[in-house]
């Protein structure tokens, strides 16, 4: 779960109901595509996220053959999150004052320089685990500064009406993008070591920026017509703005809130697959890359119904039921005895965490005023990923001391505790947007 909170307040925009003839879902989807200035952050995105799943893939694997420490995958997955928690709020501030589209080629060419770097010292020089947790760090801090500017920049990009669509086709192509990098990074390990890898995300990162250099400049504008937010203010002055705007909404603070633990459990979880992997099916690469490979796509299944669906309509009920049954999912892996049965026990994960950041971006776009969206998105990052470095000491302790089925078992029983306290929770089960509803009042 990438974190996830909606939001119930008027937006700045005019919303106007989805379309109710013919196909709806299908034609609204294609007219998405239709869409120049999306498509091009469509592309970008599917191959940015190709890239990535093969060098995820790769860097775990090489930390973990090298080292065979759990610690140490531990400290990769740290790497990874650490940045957003640190400097989420900042990036989401810098998001509502300057050019998000400018940000997000910045973030793009740095994480190239940086991929290829690294391909180029292992390549070179061979195996560092410092040097690789320092660029896994760097990389990260460019995704932060990335995240909520892309994630803002999508309203700009397309009407209210095709928010649903847009966010569906975009995570379930990104994901399955993932799927296949994930599994062709499985064997490209095997059949060629893991430098082919990072290089190769180091070109996705350079193409994902040429295309969105490609994008109208004009969407890129933070804030109003005129820009965005004023220089003479702090940026301090306005991060405190975002947190009070989410002090004031009860509703997103206890999806906020209510995800702090569901992240760490989650991250007790899928950071692990590597050693779960080794430990139920021998350490095959193979089999490692499609057990990733089957979240991804189930990730991508899970945003493509959620949308045909119109599940926004349901939001915090919908997402409180699904993290319930995540933890069941999470007890079927760790006391699976076939690969079978945990291939399909990750899938369906994976579609509950893609279920829900669909309904999460859908809805927040659609109603958070623009001038706050970064901001609303960054504090909900920060929020909900508060957890996750405990959940990867946790998860690396247990894996290491009492073995990865145990840690399996305290993550999903952990998952089925935090779902039923959410559905506990009466305004976050009553959180929702209808598009319909909210162009008649």
């Amino acid at each position: 779960m990438d974190g996830a909170a909606t939001s119930l307040i008027p937006a700045e925009i005019p919303l106007s109901p989805p379309s109710t003839t013919g196909s709806p879902a299908a034609a609204e989807e294609r007219n998405v595509l239709r869409n120049p200035n999306f498509r091009k952050l469509y592309i970008a995105a599917v191959a940015s996220s190709a890239g990535a799943a093969i060098a995820i893939v790769s860097i775990s694997w090489i930390v973990y053959s090298a080292t065979g420490s759990a610690i140490d995958i531990t400290y990769v997955g740290l790497a990874g999150v650490l940045p957003g928690i640190a400097l989420g709020l900042l990036a989401g501030a810098l998001a509502d004052r300057y050019n998000r589209r400018r940000l997000m080629i910045l973030s793009d060419t740095s994480r190239a320089v940086l991929m290829a770097g690294l391909a180029i010292f292992l390549y070179l020089v061979g195996f560092d685990l410092l040097v690789i947790l320092g660029v896994v760090l760097l990389v990260n801090c460019f995704s932060v500064l990335f995240l909520p500017a892309s994630n803002a920049f999508l309203p700009r990009l397309v009407p209210t009406s095709q928010l649903e669509p847009a966010n569906g086709l975009l995570q379930a192509s990104t994901q399955a993008s993932q799927m296949l990098g994930a599994a062709v990074g499985g064997a490209a390990i095997a059949l060629a070591g893991v430098v082919p890898g990072l290089a190769f995300n180091a070109l996705t990162y350079a193409i994902s920026a040429a295309f969105v250099l490609q994008i109208a400049a004009s969407f890129g504008r933070a804030g109003g017509p005129e820009g965005g937010s004023p220089a003479s203010r702090s940026l301090g002055k306005e991060i405190r703005e975002g947190l009070a705007w989410m002090r004031a909404h009860l509703a997103i603070l206890e999806v906020t809130l209510g995800f702090l633990p569901g992240n760490l459990l989650w991250a007790m979880v899928t950071n692990f697959t590597v050693v779960y992997t080794a430990e139920y099916f021998h350490g095959s690469p193979g089999a490692y890359g499609v057990l990733v490979a089957g979240i991804g796509g189930g990730f991508a299944l899970g945003a493509l119904l959620a949308s045909r669906f119109g599940l926004v309509r349901h939001a915090g009920l919908v997402m409180a039921l699904t993290v319930t049954g995540q933890g069941g999912l999470v007890l079927g892996l760790a006391l699976s005895h076939t690969y079978a049965l945990s291939l399909a026990c990750a899938v369906v994960l994976g579609a509950g965490a893609g279920a829900i950041n669909m309904i999460y971006f859908a809805t927040v776009q659609a109603v958070v005023p623009d001038r706050v969206l970064g901001r609303v998105l960054s504090v909900d990052q920060v929020g909900s990923f508060a957890g996750i470095p405990a959940g990867l000491l946790i998860g690396g302790l247990l894996a290491t001391r009492y073995g990865i089925a145990i840690d399996f078992a305290v993550a999903g029983i952990g998952l089925l505790a935090n779902g039923l306290a959410m559905l506990a929770l009466r305004d976050l089960r009553a959180l929702r947007y209808d598009p319909r509803t909210e162009a008649a009042s």
